[in-house]
């Protein structure tokens, strides 16, 4: 049995390429938290949702940073 290349499955279903744009809008604008949205893909692929939350919030706290040090002059 040869090892499966683990990359080569990430993100080559529709579904799961949905769950994680869902979770990068969610974490570049929602201040709450992540609450799973009721969507029949998102539902499907919760753990792409919630990688993609994360890397939305990382973004988000990036490009705050960023501009923030943009305008004090940092």
């Amino acid at each position: 049995m040869a090892k499966e290349n683990l990359l080569s499955t990430f993100l080559d279903e529709a579904a799961e390429v949905h769950a994680f744009t869902h979770g990068i809008y969610a974490g570049l604008t929602e201040w709450k938290g992540a609450e799973i949205p009721d969507n029949p893909d998102v539902a499907a692929e919760p753990h792409y949702y919630k990688g993609g939350y994360i890397l939305g919030t990382l973004l988000r706290w990036g490009a705050l940073i960023a501009l923030g040090g943009m305008a004090f002059g940092l």
